[in-house]
Protein backbone atom coordinates (compact mmCIF):
# COMPACT_ATOMS: atom_id res chain seq x y z
CA UNK A 1 0.00 0.00 0.00
CA UNK A 2 1.32 3.43 -0.95
CA UNK A 3 0.47 7.00 0.02
CA UNK A 4 -2.22 8.36 -2.29
CA UNK A 5 -1.41 11.97 -3.25
CA UNK A 6 -4.17 14.24 -4.53
CA UNK A 7 -2.82 17.61 -5.63
CA UNK A 8 -5.55 20.13 -6.41
CA UNK A 9 -4.45 22.06 -9.51
CA UNK A 10 -4.34 25.85 -9.77
CA UNK A 11 -3.28 28.43 -12.31
CA UNK A 12 -1.82 31.74 -11.15
CA UNK A 13 -2.66 34.55 -11.01
CA UNK A 14 -6.44 34.08 -10.61
CA UNK A 15 -7.51 30.42 -10.63
CA UNK A 16 -7.12 28.88 -7.17
CA UNK A 17 -9.37 26.30 -5.46
CA UNK A 18 -11.55 27.64 -2.66
CA UNK A 19 -10.51 26.42 0.80
CA UNK A 20 -13.99 24.94 1.20
CA UNK A 21 -13.44 22.68 -1.81
CA UNK A 22 -10.24 21.24 -0.33
CA UNK A 23 -12.18 20.67 2.90
CA UNK A 24 -14.72 18.61 0.96
CA UNK A 25 -11.94 16.41 -0.43
CA UNK A 26 -10.48 15.99 3.05
CA UNK A 27 -13.84 15.03 4.56
CA UNK A 28 -14.44 12.54 1.73
CA UNK A 29 -11.09 10.81 2.37
CA UNK A 30 -11.64 10.89 6.11
CA UNK A 31 -15.14 9.45 5.82
CA UNK A 32 -13.78 6.50 3.83
CA UNK A 33 -11.43 5.59 6.68
CA UNK A 34 -14.08 6.14 9.37
CA UNK A 35 -16.65 4.06 7.48
CA UNK A 36 -14.12 1.24 7.21
CA UNK A 37 -13.62 1.31 10.98
CA UNK A 38 -17.41 1.04 11.43
CA UNK A 39 -18.15 -1.66 8.85
CA UNK A 40 -17.40 -5.08 10.31
CA UNK A 41 -18.38 -6.69 7.01
CA UNK A 42 -15.49 -4.92 5.27
CA UNK A 43 -12.82 -6.04 7.73
CA UNK A 44 -11.53 -8.68 5.35
CA UNK A 45 -10.85 -6.09 2.67
CA UNK A 46 -7.95 -3.65 2.59
CA UNK A 47 -8.84 -0.17 3.88
CA UNK A 48 -8.58 3.00 1.87
CA UNK A 49 -4.91 4.00 1.60
CA UNK A 50 -3.46 6.89 3.58
CA UNK A 51 -4.04 10.06 1.59
CA UNK A 52 -2.24 13.38 1.23
CA UNK A 53 -4.22 16.36 -0.09
CA UNK A 54 -2.06 19.27 -1.22
CA UNK A 55 -3.31 22.59 -2.55
CA UNK A 56 -2.84 26.35 -2.80
CA UNK A 57 -6.18 28.04 -2.10
CA UNK A 58 -7.75 31.40 -2.70
CA UNK A 59 -6.78 33.78 0.13
CA UNK A 60 -8.39 32.49 3.34
CA UNK A 61 -8.17 33.32 7.03
CA UNK A 62 -8.99 30.38 9.29
CA UNK A 63 -10.13 30.87 12.89
CA UNK A 64 -9.04 28.19 15.36
CA UNK A 65 -10.98 26.93 18.37
CA UNK A 66 -9.30 29.43 20.70
CA UNK A 67 -10.87 32.24 18.64
CA UNK A 68 -13.93 32.33 20.91
CA UNK A 69 -14.81 36.03 20.62
CA UNK A 70 -16.70 36.93 17.43
CA UNK A 71 -14.96 39.28 15.02
CA UNK A 72 -16.26 42.83 14.91
CA UNK A 73 -17.60 44.29 11.68
CA UNK A 74 -14.41 46.34 11.34
CA UNK A 75 -12.24 43.24 11.83
CA UNK A 76 -14.22 41.31 9.21
CA UNK A 77 -13.95 44.20 6.75
CA UNK A 78 -10.21 44.46 7.35
CA UNK A 79 -9.59 40.75 6.81
CA UNK A 80 -11.87 40.49 3.78
CA UNK A 81 -10.42 43.48 1.94
CA UNK A 82 -9.20 42.28 -1.49
CA UNK A 83 -5.60 41.06 -1.49
CA UNK A 84 -3.11 42.07 -4.19
CA UNK A 85 -0.91 39.06 -5.00
CA UNK A 86 2.53 39.61 -6.56
CA UNK A 87 4.08 36.71 -8.47
CA UNK A 88 7.69 37.41 -7.44
CA UNK A 89 9.66 39.22 -4.70
CA UNK A 90 10.79 41.79 -7.28
CA UNK A 91 7.19 42.62 -8.25
CA UNK A 92 6.21 42.64 -4.58
CA UNK A 93 8.94 45.17 -3.79
CA UNK A 94 7.84 47.34 -6.71
CA UNK A 95 4.19 47.13 -5.67
CA UNK A 96 5.03 48.04 -2.07
CA UNK A 97 6.89 51.16 -3.25
CA UNK A 98 4.17 52.29 -5.68
CA UNK A 99 1.21 54.47 -4.80
CA UNK A 100 -1.04 52.30 -6.96
CA UNK A 101 -0.63 48.66 -7.95
CA UNK A 102 -1.61 46.58 -10.95
CA UNK A 103 -0.92 43.23 -9.27
CA UNK A 104 -3.76 40.65 -9.45
CA UNK A 105 -6.46 41.26 -6.85
CA UNK A 106 -8.19 38.27 -5.21
CA UNK A 107 -11.17 37.97 -2.84
CA UNK A 108 -10.55 36.86 0.75
CA UNK A 109 -12.61 34.39 2.81
CA UNK A 110 -12.91 33.82 6.56
CA UNK A 111 -13.70 30.29 7.80
CA UNK A 112 -13.77 28.49 11.14
CA UNK A 113 -11.37 25.57 11.60
CA UNK A 114 -11.46 22.62 14.03
CA UNK A 115 -7.75 23.03 14.81
CA UNK A 116 -6.51 24.63 18.00
CA UNK A 117 -5.02 28.10 18.09
CA UNK A 118 -6.17 31.46 16.80
CA UNK A 119 -6.13 33.05 13.34
CA UNK A 120 -3.83 32.08 10.50
CA UNK A 121 -3.72 32.53 6.73
CA UNK A 122 -3.66 30.23 3.72
CA UNK A 123 -3.36 31.34 0.10
CA UNK A 124 -1.20 31.96 -2.97
CA UNK A 125 2.51 31.46 -2.38
CA UNK A 126 1.80 28.72 0.13
CA UNK A 127 1.32 24.96 -0.13
CA UNK A 128 -1.13 23.37 2.30
CA UNK A 129 -0.53 19.69 3.09
CA UNK A 130 -3.28 17.63 4.72
CA UNK A 131 -2.51 13.96 5.45
CA UNK A 132 -5.59 11.82 6.09
CA UNK A 133 -4.56 8.62 7.82
CA UNK A 134 -5.60 6.32 10.66
CA UNK A 135 -2.99 6.64 13.39
CA UNK A 136 -3.90 3.12 14.58
CA UNK A 137 -3.84 1.44 11.17
CA UNK A 138 -2.06 -1.90 10.86
CA UNK A 139 -1.08 -1.08 7.26
CA UNK A 140 1.55 1.56 8.06
CA UNK A 141 3.54 2.83 11.02
CA UNK A 142 1.36 3.76 14.00
CA UNK A 143 1.52 7.04 15.91
CA UNK A 144 0.40 8.56 19.19
CA UNK A 145 -1.11 12.04 18.97
CA UNK A 146 2.12 13.67 20.10
CA UNK A 147 4.24 11.56 17.75
CA UNK A 148 1.95 12.42 14.85
CA UNK A 149 2.46 16.15 15.42
CA UNK A 150 6.18 15.49 15.53
CA UNK A 151 5.88 13.54 12.27
CA UNK A 152 4.45 16.61 10.53
CA UNK A 153 7.22 18.81 11.90
CA UNK A 154 10.00 16.36 11.03
CA UNK A 155 8.64 15.79 7.51
CA UNK A 156 8.56 19.54 6.92
CA UNK A 157 12.05 20.09 8.34
CA UNK A 158 13.50 17.28 6.22
CA UNK A 159 11.81 18.59 3.06
CA UNK A 160 13.05 22.15 3.58
CA UNK A 161 16.55 20.80 4.12
CA UNK A 162 16.73 18.38 1.20
CA UNK A 163 14.91 20.55 -1.34
CA UNK A 164 16.16 24.02 -0.45
CA UNK A 165 19.10 23.58 1.91
CA UNK A 166 17.30 25.41 4.72
CA UNK A 167 18.11 24.53 8.33
CA UNK A 168 14.65 24.53 9.90
CA UNK A 169 13.80 23.63 13.49
CA UNK A 170 11.04 23.63 16.10
CA UNK A 171 10.67 25.82 19.19
CA UNK A 172 8.32 25.92 22.16
CA UNK A 173 5.84 27.64 19.83
CA UNK A 174 3.92 25.57 17.25
CA UNK A 175 5.14 25.31 13.68
CA UNK A 176 8.50 25.13 11.92
CA UNK A 177 11.04 27.96 12.10
CA UNK A 178 14.28 29.17 10.49
CA UNK A 179 17.09 31.70 11.22
CA UNK A 180 19.00 32.34 14.46
CA UNK A 181 16.21 34.74 15.49
CA UNK A 182 13.25 32.46 14.75
CA UNK A 183 10.93 33.30 11.86
CA UNK A 184 8.00 31.03 11.10
CA UNK A 185 8.15 29.29 7.73
CA UNK A 186 5.44 26.63 8.23
CA UNK A 187 2.28 26.41 10.34
CA UNK A 188 0.92 23.29 11.99
CA UNK A 189 -2.63 22.33 12.93
CA UNK A 190 -4.12 18.92 13.70
CA UNK A 191 -7.62 17.56 14.24
CA UNK A 192 -8.34 13.91 15.04
CA UNK A 193 -11.60 11.99 14.94
CA UNK A 194 -11.29 8.45 16.29
CA UNK A 195 -7.57 8.56 15.46
CA UNK A 196 -8.19 9.60 11.83
CA UNK A 197 -6.29 12.79 11.02
CA UNK A 198 -7.32 16.01 9.36
CA UNK A 199 -5.55 19.30 8.66
CA UNK A 200 -1.75 19.21 8.75
CA UNK A 201 0.88 21.76 7.80
CA UNK A 202 1.23 24.76 5.49
CA UNK A 203 4.60 25.84 4.09
CA UNK A 204 5.22 29.45 3.10
CA UNK A 205 6.89 28.93 -0.27
CA UNK A 206 6.71 32.45 -1.69
CA UNK A 207 4.40 34.48 0.57
CA UNK A 208 5.38 38.02 1.66
CA UNK A 209 7.54 38.30 4.76
CA UNK A 210 7.29 40.55 7.79
CA UNK A 211 9.26 43.27 5.97
CA UNK A 212 6.23 43.99 3.74
CA UNK A 213 3.94 46.11 5.91
CA UNK A 214 1.17 46.93 3.42
CA UNK A 215 -2.09 45.15 4.28
CA UNK A 216 -3.06 45.31 0.61
CA UNK A 217 -0.05 43.16 -0.31
CA UNK A 218 0.75 41.12 2.77
CA UNK A 219 -1.97 38.97 4.37
CA UNK A 220 0.17 38.49 7.48
CA UNK A 221 0.11 42.26 8.10
CA UNK A 222 -3.61 42.00 8.91
CA UNK A 223 -3.24 39.52 11.79
CA UNK A 224 -1.01 38.34 14.61
CA UNK A 225 -0.34 34.93 13.05
CA UNK A 226 -1.54 32.15 15.38
CA UNK A 227 -1.61 34.72 18.20
CA UNK A 228 2.21 34.79 18.45
CA UNK A 229 2.92 38.46 19.11
CA UNK A 230 6.27 39.80 17.93
CA UNK A 231 7.18 36.72 15.89
CA UNK A 232 8.38 37.14 12.29
CA UNK A 233 6.93 35.26 9.32
CA UNK A 234 9.11 34.26 6.38
CA UNK A 235 9.05 32.05 3.27
CA UNK A 236 11.32 29.75 1.30
CA UNK A 237 11.75 32.41 -1.40
CA UNK A 238 12.69 35.09 1.15
CA UNK A 239 15.22 32.84 2.88
CA UNK A 240 16.85 31.81 -0.40
CA UNK A 241 17.02 35.43 -1.55
CA UNK A 242 18.63 36.51 1.73
CA UNK A 243 21.27 33.80 1.40
CA UNK A 244 22.60 34.94 -2.01
CA UNK A 245 24.11 38.04 -3.56
CA UNK A 246 23.13 36.94 -7.07
CA UNK A 247 21.13 39.63 -8.95
CA UNK A 248 17.39 38.93 -9.33
CA UNK A 249 17.64 38.36 -13.08
CA UNK A 250 20.29 35.64 -12.64
CA UNK A 251 18.63 33.70 -9.84
CA UNK A 252 16.97 30.34 -10.25
CA UNK A 253 13.18 30.45 -10.73
CA UNK A 254 11.05 30.78 -7.62
CA UNK A 255 10.31 27.52 -5.80
CA UNK A 256 7.00 26.05 -6.89
CA UNK A 257 4.28 24.88 -4.53
CA UNK A 258 3.66 21.66 -6.49
CA UNK A 259 7.35 20.70 -6.38
CA UNK A 260 7.37 21.25 -2.63
CA UNK A 261 4.23 19.13 -2.25
CA UNK A 262 5.79 16.28 -4.24
CA UNK A 263 8.94 16.27 -2.11
CA UNK A 264 6.90 16.46 1.11
CA UNK A 265 4.73 13.51 -0.01
CA UNK A 266 7.79 11.38 -0.71
CA UNK A 267 9.26 12.22 2.68
CA UNK A 268 5.98 11.43 4.45
CA UNK A 269 5.62 8.08 2.66
CA UNK A 270 9.10 7.09 3.82
CA UNK A 271 8.40 8.09 7.42
CA UNK A 272 5.06 6.26 7.71
CA UNK A 273 6.68 3.21 6.08
CA UNK A 274 4.46 2.66 3.03
CA UNK A 275 5.39 1.66 -0.52
CA UNK A 276 6.06 5.06 -2.06
CA UNK A 277 3.60 7.62 -3.41
CA UNK A 278 0.69 6.93 -5.76
CA UNK A 279 -0.03 10.23 -7.52
CA UNK A 280 -3.66 10.66 -8.55
CA UNK A 281 -3.90 12.02 -12.10
CA UNK A 282 -5.47 15.40 -12.79
CA UNK A 283 -8.47 13.95 -14.71
CA UNK A 284 -9.31 11.74 -11.72
CA UNK A 285 -8.85 14.65 -9.30
CA UNK A 286 -11.19 16.84 -11.36
CA UNK A 287 -13.77 14.03 -11.59
CA UNK A 288 -13.70 13.74 -7.81
CA UNK A 289 -14.13 17.50 -7.35
CA UNK A 290 -17.06 17.55 -9.77
CA UNK A 291 -18.70 14.64 -7.95
CA UNK A 292 -18.27 16.25 -4.52
CA UNK A 293 -20.05 19.45 -5.60
CA UNK A 294 -22.71 17.78 -7.74
CA UNK A 295 -25.59 18.40 -5.32
CA UNK A 296 -24.29 21.14 -3.06
CA UNK A 297 -21.75 23.78 -4.03
CA UNK A 298 -20.95 27.44 -3.65
CA UNK A 299 -20.64 29.67 -6.68
CA UNK A 300 -16.86 29.85 -6.12
CA UNK A 301 -16.57 26.06 -6.08
CA UNK A 302 -18.63 25.65 -9.25
CA UNK A 303 -16.68 28.35 -11.06
CA UNK A 304 -13.33 26.84 -10.11
CA UNK A 305 -14.21 23.31 -11.22
CA UNK A 306 -15.74 24.50 -14.48
CA UNK A 307 -12.85 26.79 -15.38
CA UNK A 308 -10.13 24.35 -14.32
CA UNK A 309 -11.71 21.60 -16.42
CA UNK A 310 -11.57 23.97 -19.37
CA UNK A 311 -7.94 24.89 -18.70
CA UNK A 312 -6.85 21.26 -18.30
CA UNK A 313 -9.02 20.00 -21.15
CA UNK A 314 -10.57 17.23 -19.03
Amino acid sequence: MGLRHLHLPYRAPFLYPPYSLASRVQEHARRQLLDFKDAIVLRGRPPSPPTLISFTPLPTYTLGRRQTAPLSEDEVARLQAPLHVASSPKLLTAAAAATTTSTPCLPVSIVSSPRGGLTTYHGPGQVVLWPVLDLRSLHHKQFTVRCYSRLLEDTTIATLGSLFGLAAFTTADPGVWVRPEPAKIAALGVHLRRHVSALGTAINVATPGSDVTSEKLNPWARIIACGLEGKAVTSVAAELAAATTTPDAERDPLPQEAVTATAWAEELARRIEVDGVDVVGQPEVMDLLADLIRHDASVEEQQFVTEMRRVLGV
